[in-house]
């Protein structure tokens, strides 16, 4: 069976290839015949049918500063997204592609005239070319998270193994091969390398599978690109679930934890370097003192760091009256207390997943939240359970600036949180949109229609030194982890990087050589020992 799955992984690099190498020589596709993975793939700008300006190419890429996620023109960016359905499975791969389906729910979505600007993906192949799903995508001017692990196979951590076990060379691997694909869309905004991996204290000693995954990929990233075979690097994000750690330890100061511990430093002179930077821009230093200062830190990353953007999934705001303060019951708001709680970021933060289970939501009202006031002005009416989205205004407005957006939960999957029906999608048909996506549409509208306050993309972002904030000492918050929460943590570096400084064919070709040498000098002994026994079967003859 190992032998099978090992003969179809590299069956399916050697299709990717060749089907690379057919598209450069068929589309005049940059693919496969450079050794620089070129930022844009074989985007092309429609500019007949792209009369709002909207598509996105290599100048819109967004990237992290500081807290904040930012586009190249300087102006900070906000994600509206909705998670994408996953296709149907067909084994032994993970889940189909049907490039004119997957097309079709985005033009769906565009024709619904749904103001979002990106989609969160779930299951994806990394050996399969999207770029005719990913060019689509960008000339609408949609985003995409995309997934740097999968549900089985390669791609696995594996929460229940030991730290030395959980993450073997073949996930790296795997999300290298990912990177490789998907990093030459510009509209590729970030790779998601873990999803609620560690979401109890059973679980938790896997964290530092996730550190070790992490620091890997971004290491390999930056060696590629001071090699010149890539030419960006791409944010990583964990998504975290938005719950507490046994009894002792609520949700959001779980959330602040796991953060902490995803961006903590090892290295603790790096620390302290960049606590003076820090402070010598708190206490206004002299223009001439923080820049000597800022010259002696800027970026400076001794490996700890494992993610540039944590992203939450959240199923709170739970009723329709529910505000940003507080929940209908008078406890405080889950939203306000994740504002309050991740204060002390050092990257930007997002919601991954946003949206209560339709079971749970307005469970405590008499009237089911079917009040005349809370009907859409468009679309079915609504029934009972069918989300408000309330919260869609507060993370783009109050918590905006912390918060960098979101992706509602979703556009099809688990019944309880859908905004489509007539699923499970079959990968080849829309969806019809139900009541509760054009509650969704509409808080969109309305956030669209505010002044400039910070919902729409046209703040300027200001770089501020004294803004930012410092991630703690790793072995600070391992020790917190371990008082809050009795769970011991294995240092992360101990798990070996997957990192090769050497290429691979290289490694091979000395191990060749080595095994010609061992086997000729072999050779020769046997022949010596040969020739000795003859001599002396000789010597006793005379």
């Amino acid at each position: 069976m190992a032998k099978d799955k090992m003969a179809l992984s590299v069956k399916l690099k050697i299709f990717f290839l060749v089907q690379a190498l057919f598209s450069k020589v068929i589309k005049g596709s940059n693919i496969g015949t450079s050794n620089t993975i070129s930022v844009g793939g074989s985007f092309q700008k429609d500019e007949k049918s792209n009369t709002n300006n909207i598509a996105i190419g290599p100048n819109d890429i967004v990237t992290v500063k500081n807290r904040h996620l930012v586009k190249a023109d300087g102006t900070k960016f906000l994600l509206k997204g909705i998670a994408f359905p996953d296709p149907p499975p067909r084994p032994p791969y993970d889940h189909t592609y049907n490039a004119e389906a997957w097309i079709a729910i985005l033009h769906q979505l565009r024709d619904l005239n749904l103001k979002y600007n990106a989609i969160r993906m779930y299951r994806m192949d990394p050996y399969t070319d999207y770029s005719e799903f990913f060019n689509e995508a960008a000339r609408l001017g949609v985003y995409i998270l995309v997934p740097l692990t999968s549900a089985r196979g390669g791609g696995v951590i594996d929460r229940d193994k030991s730290p030395m076990k959980c993450y073997p060379r073949s996930t790296f691997e795997y999300g290298v091969t990912s990177l490789k694909n998907y990093l030459r869309y510009p509209n590729v905004i970030a790779g998601l390398l873990g999803n609620e991996v560690m979401n109890s204290p059973q679980s938790w000693p896997s964290a530092p599978c996730v550190k070790a995954y992490g620091r890997d990929l971004r290491s390999w990233m930056k060696q590629e690109v001071a090699k010149g075979t890539i030419e960006r690097t791409l944010p990583l994000v964990y998504a975290a679930q938005n719950t507490g750690i046994g009894p002792m330890v609520g949700p959001a100061k779980a959330m602040q934890m796991t953060m902490d511990y995803l961006t903590c430093i090892t290295d603790e002179e790096i620390w302290e370097r960049r606590k003076e930077r820090l402070v010598a821009a708190q206490r206004k230093a002299s223009e001439a003192q923080v820049k000597q200062v800022e010259s002696t830190a800027d970026f400076e990353d001794d490996g700890g760091t494992a993610i540039d953007i944590f992203g939450i999934n959240v199923e709170s705001w739970c009723s329709s009256y529910d505000t940003y303060e507080t929940n209908v019951d008078g406890t405080p708001g889950t939203y306000h207390e994740l504002h309050e709680g991740l204060q002390g970021s050092s990257i930007p933060l997002i919601f991954s997943e946003m949206g209560c289970a339709h079971d749970l939501y307005d469970g405590d009202l008499d009237d089911g939240g079917l009040s005349p006031e809370l009907e859409n002005s468009e679309g079915p009416a609504r029934n009972v359970g069918d989300r408000t989205w309330g919260q869609v205004p507060s993370v783009l407005n109050e918590m905006s600036d912390l918060w960098s957006g979101f992706f509602a939960y979703a556009y099809d999957g688990s019944p309880q949180f859908i905004m489509f029906e007539g699923g499970p999608w079959d990968g080849k048909h829309v969806l019809e949109p139900t009541a509760d996506f054009y509650s969704f549409k509409e808080q969109l509208d309305m956030v669209d229609a505010l002044p400039q306050n910070g919902s729409n993309d046209t703040i300027i972002y200001h770089h501020k030194i004294e803004d930012e904030e410092l991630p703690p000492l790793c072995h600070v918050i391992e020790q917190e982890i371990r008082d809050l929460c009795g769970i011991e943590i294995k240092d992360f570096s101990h798990i070996p990087s997957r990192v090769r400084e050497v290429p691979r064919w290289m490694e091979y070709t000395v191990m060749v050589l080595i095994t010609i040498i061992l086997v000729v000098y072999g050779f020769r002994l046997l022949h010596l020992r040969q020739r000795r026994s003859l001599r002396k079967q000789y010597e006793v003859i005379v």
